[in-house]
């Protein structure tokens, strides 16, 4: 049984060769003497480390570079080895199924749209899903133990723990152990998070926020919701379920919303209202087959709304709704910056009307729009956030990459011996 020591000093090794990973990330090209004085580490230990990160493909080497005083030797560079390892995103959206592969540097290598038999059915959806992820990555001729990880952005909360999906307003499955149900599927690490989170998780720690440790991303499509992070840190409520804005009171009366009021945010600022507006909503909605229509007549509207001046007119209303009651959220939480993005918060028109709105209200927090600048697709950022989860995680079990390597050196020389 392993001693309360050696347990530190594992514990410390794995946080030192996290942060190694990430320095390179951000550093390409960065030597050994740079890291260790990067992480305050002495120069044999950073060696030992980069070592070990060599040995299992998690780095490599980018040739000399030239110091830049003096006479001494040249010292070598280091960057992600792209190939690795390689990472699979999932999104189960009720309008937005779709599974991406990456490389563990995050860059996109592929992405598929799926299109689920009868995605009211939670066990034949999330085998349909995994079979195409895997498909994927047997066309890519990936190896399977080249996988490392998985993400899973899903549309519903889970529960404190992060296992047990616990409600979605549109998928409406049973509550079930979602991260051990794809686990065994897939066979590699998962991490499943709500959508919004996912995608503001995945913007911090390689898009277009990198680095920032306080931002509220809105996510705006028939629904909406939000992401927080402040302090580095994603602002999660004590059930989880933080975020779910769309049925804060709008302080008017309008149409009845999914939840049973008539006065939520949803029904002014969102797909919903837009729709309802236009007099396209339908009265009832049974079910994802039901969403996927309404959400089918949403894109359509968002088209024609570039060419129709009346539909312009409606969704410039939903945008400039959505920034008026986004003002008192922002001047509590003061972020570095605000995201919008979602199928309506793509469009610029909406985009548009909510940044007026802000600007309007004081508030002079810079907006990043998808419209304006690439964010990532829900799939992408379930890749992106089991990155930064697992790989450049203090968690990710080198020793294991190293056991296997071994085995697999030995397996071929035995081989060898008798060919």
């Amino acid at each position: 049984m392993p001693t309360k020591k050696s347990q530190n000093v594992d514990s410390m090794r794995n946080f030192n060769r996290a942060s190694v990973m990430k320095l390179v990330l951000e550093n390409p090209g960065i030597d050994r003497s740079r890291l260790a004085n990067k992480t305050g580490l002495t120069n044999a230990a950073m060696t030992r480390i980069v070592q070990e990160l060599l040995n299992v493909d998690l780095l490599k080497e980018t040739g000399s570079l030239k110091l830049k005083q003096g006479r001494g030797r040249r010292s070598t560079g280091l960057e992600i080895n792209t190939k690795g390892g390689y990472v699979l995103g999932l999104s189960i959206l009720a309008s937005n199924t779709s599974v991406a592969l990456t490389d563990i540097s995050g860059a996109e290598i592929a992405s598929v749209s799926v299109q689920p038999s009868d995605l009211s059915d939670a066990k034949f959806t999330l085998d349909e899903i995994s079979a195409a992820a895997l498909k994927m990555v047997d066309d890519h001729k990936i190896r399977r133990d080249q996988v490392l990880t998985a993400g899973v952005a899903i549309a519903g909360y889970l529960d404190v723990e992060g296992d047990l999906w616990l409600h979605s307003p549109y998928l409406r499955w049973p509550p079930f152990d979602v991260r051990n149900s794809l686990e065994k599927r897939l066979g590699v690490p998962i991490t499943v998070e709500n959508v919004n989170r996912c995608v503001a998780v995945a913007e911090t720690r390689i898009g277009c926020c990198a680095g920032m440790t306080d931002i509220f991303l809105v996510r705006v499509g028939l629904g909406l919701g939000v992401a927080t992070i402040s302090n580095g840190k994603i602002i999660r409520g004590h059930n989880n379920t933080a975020g779910q804005i769309g049925h804060f009171p709008a302080g008017q009366d309008g149409a009845m919303c999914s939840c049973g009021k008539s006065d939520c945010i949803t029904m002014v600022a969102s797909g919903w209202a837009i729709l309802d507006q236009l007099g396209l909503r339908s009265a009832m909605v049974d079910g994802v087959f039901g969403i996927e229509d309404q959400d089918e007549k949403l894109r359509l509207v968002l088209k024609e709304s570039l060419s129709d001046e009346k539909i312009m007119q409606v969704v410039q209303g939903a945008g400039s709704a959505l920034g008026s009651h986004c003002v008192a959220m922002l001047r509590a939480i003061d972020p570095q910056r605000i995201l919008l993005t979602g199928p309506v918060g793509r469009s610029s028109i909406f985009g548009k009307a909510f940044c007026k709105q802000l600007n309007e209200s004081a508030v002079m927090t810079k907006v990043i729009t998808a419209n304006d600048q690439s964010i990532f697709s829900p799939a992408i950022a379930a890749a992106a956030l089991s990155l930064a989860e697992n790989i450049y995680s203090p968690t990710f079990n080198v020793e294991k990459l190293l056991i296997e390597k071994s085995h697999k050196k030995n397996t071929i020389g035995d081989t060898g011996e008798f060919v």
